[in-house]
Formats: structure tokens, sequence, C-alpha cells
């Protein structure tokens, strides 16, 4: 959502087949960051709805962590171009239904919202407890603060 100068792109999972397990990205240290926006991709929902939240946290472990509110879109079918409108959703999480198979999902943060002392991101997908079939892979698409020859790295 949105489109900086030089944008990088980092894989926060594999692609993960669960069916009932909790899938957490890698962290993010958007306190580096102008914009944080994260790909979240789903192919198969079988059995169950996924639930996304993002989360603030204090550290990389992350030692403490905060659900926290965003903006969102959805994608239409595979093979088109076409977003859903840019959505606020509340810290709660957004259900996203088996019938979303294989849709792109697109999650905005500011990084200027977080609260002081919680400068790192992660998304969480939950899939329930009766999931049959989830496949998720998660990248996140951040425009650092600092242009360098050598990119600094937002991933620790």
């Amino acid at each position: 959502m949105n489109c900086g100068l030089n944008p990088r792109y980092i894989g926060l999972t594999s692609p993960v087949d669960t069916t009932s397990t909790t899938v957490n990205s890698d962290v993010v240290n958007a306190g580096k960051c102008n914009w944080v926006d994260f790909l979240i991709y789903f192919g198969t929902i079988t059995g169950d709805t996924v639930v996304v939240t993002v989360e603030e946290c204090d550290d990389t472990t992350p030692s403490n962590h905060t659900a926290i509110a965003f903006n969102y879109r959805k994608g239409a079918a595979v093979g088109t171009d076409t977003d859903g409108a840019i959505t606020a959703n509340a810290s709660t999480g957004l259900t996203i239904a088996d019938s979303d198979d294989d849709k792109l999902l697109t999650v905005s943060v500011d990084p200027a919202t977080l609260t002081d002392g919680y400068p790192y991101l992660r998304v969480v997908a939950d899939p329930g407890g009766s999931a049959s079939a989830v496949e998720i892979a998660i990248i996140a698409v951040v425009e650092p603060k600092y242009a360098a020859e050598t990119n600094v790295s937002v991933v620790t």
C-alpha cells in the first residue's frame, strides 16, 4: 500500500503448510523503516478460518509483544490485480475465511504509531484448532529510513 523509492523485500517465513499450529513470522525492526508492509499469501485453507494479527515487540525474541491495529487490503483471485479497499483493522486481528484460498493479503503498519520501546513487528497467523490444511507465506516489504550504499539490516 506504500510505494517507496528503495523497497526491500524480506522473506519472513518459508511457505508453511500447517493444520492447527500458529505461524509466527520473523521479526522486523520497524524503527529503522519509514514504512512496513507485510504480504501474506494464502494457498489452500480448509476446515477453519485463520486469524491474522500484527504484534509490536520490544526485542527480537520477542520477550514482550502486543497485538496492534493495522490497515489491510485483500486481493482478489490468483492472476488478477484487483485489490479490495484499504480497511482499518482492530488489534483483535483479521479473520480470513476458508473461501479466501489463493489470495494475497497486504497489511500496512506505520512505524511512527508504535509504542515507545516496541520498535519491532511480526505477523501471527492462527489457523484455529480444527483446520485440516492452511498454506501460508509471509514477506515484508520495507523502506529503510537511511539510504546507504550498503543497506541497513532491518532483520535481526
